[in-house]
């Protein structure tokens, strides 16, 4: 990593990260509410829920399919101008859709379009934000970023919600007006940081694919970067499925969802303000474990007749200890992995853990279809208890955090 003048003052006073941080803070919070209004706007111009449903679906392909070559962009060229690139990309696609929904009704093919753009951006984004965190600030301030930066994005899903239904009722086009605004003061931060280091220069005879799999390659060598790769697939579809589960399962109380998924929020809030003590008082694996165990005690609670309060409690548990668990192994990996391959690896990482989230939703339909609710929630509660088993016998190599 650069040493820079930034390594010795706190990082609030940071001037660089801060920089990032406000832009990104703004950026969440526009694009939070645009995804709750975006169904919401193509159900008012007369679609059926299923236009919906594949615009998400979208989302979903689009993010796993740009996410490998996203990592190599972000290792092979300049990451503050990759940044602010996908910034104006997703203030244009904002900006078109806020005048399209003002002058009339929102077509179907230009809300697809509009995800795709911004999806491929967000992915392009990540990596290059990943490397420009590493390279601004120092080493033993990095869980503190990852923590705070966790913190800012479950901030924006408590507060954009409410924000979303406001302006919707002002005017359908608001939110995307706003969401574009929150682009330009993004974009504005990110041309107000230093210029990022030139990228190494790859050798020449190095074709243009083992480029791109370079951080498959060092992913699979590395048998805890590899190990915990397939948990956290096996984490996140079971967390898609739990969540989808809770929402079906109580879909007759609208007002019990509500507080649920509010609840998970601050749970997830609370969690990542509180990175920086649990690694400090706790063990990797019992991070890694904790969620699954206390959420597989909870749903034994709901699967003997508990109800829905422990089902949620295990939901709010699986969100409180998530973004720790994010943190460590986010840190934990800007230590160890090489600086050249640094976005490859963690996109491939990143690919790997999502791969199976999709087929959560498909999933927990097919359990309540075939199940009670109750019955539904033991059989999360063994998955987690088996994922919990799994996460104590990790390989932790030595000198790892």
């Amino acid at each position: 990593m650069t040493q820079t003048a930034e390594q010795t003052v706190p990082l609030r006073r940071n001037r660089e990260f801060r920089l990032l941080w406000i832009g990104q803070a703004l950026s969440d919070f526009g694009s939070a509410m645009t995804g709750l209004a975006l169904p919401l706007v193509l159900f008012a111009a007369g679609y059926e829920p299923s236009a919906a449903g594949l615009v998400g679906t979208v989302v979903l392909v689009v993010g796993l399919v740009a996410r490998v070559p996203a990592g190599y962009l972000a290792d092979r060229y300049d990451q503050r101008g990759l940044m602010l690139a996908c910034d104006i990309a997703r203030l244009v696609a904002a900006a078109v859709v806020a005048f399209v929904v003002a002058a009339g009704s929102l077509p179907l093919t230009l809300a697809i379009g509009t995800v795709i753009v911004s999806g491929v951006a967000l992915e392009v984004f990540r990596p290059s934000q990943n490397k420009v965190v590493r390279r601004i600030v120092p080493v033993d301030q990095l869980g503190h970023a990852v923590s705070v930066n966790q913190a800012r994005m479950y901030a924006s899903s408590i507060a954009a919600p409410a924000a979303a239904g406001f302006l919707l009722a002002l005017s359908p086009s608001v939110p995307f007006a706003v969401d574009a605004v929150t682009f330009g003061l993004s974009a504005l931060c990110v041309a107000m940081l230093s210029r990022s280091p030139a990228p190494a220069v790859v050798a020449a005879r190095e074709r243009f694919l083992p480029q791109v799999l370079a951080g498959w390659r060092y992913l699979v060598k590395d048998r805890f970067l590899r190990m915990s790769s397939v948990l956290f697939a096996l984490l996140n579809f079971t967390f898609s499925a739990l969540s989808y589960a809770l929402i079906l399962g109580v879909a007759s109380e609208p007002a019990a969802v509500g507080v649920a998924m509010s609840s998970a929020a601050v749970a997830g809030l609370v969690g990542s303000l509180l990175v920086p003590y649990a690694t400090r008082w706790l063990s990797l694996r019992v991070l890694l474990a904790a969620g699954p165990v206390i959420s597989s005690a909870l749903l034994v609670v709901a699967w003997s007749g508990g109800g829905v309060i422990p089902f949620v409690a295990a939901f709010s548990a699986m969100c409180l200890l998530t973004p720790v668990i994010g943190a460590v192994i986010m840190t934990m990996m800007a230590k160890v992995v090489p600086e050249e391959i640094y976005g490859r690896v963690t996109a491939a990482g990143g690919f790997v853990a999502q791969i199976l989230q999709p087929l959560g939703p498909l999933a927990a339909g097919l359990l309540l279809t075939q199940l009670t609710f109750g019955a539904t929630a033991g059989v999360f509660a063994i998955a987690l208890g088996a994922l919990a088993v799994l996460a104590a016998t990790l390989p932790i190599h030595e000198g790892r955090p």
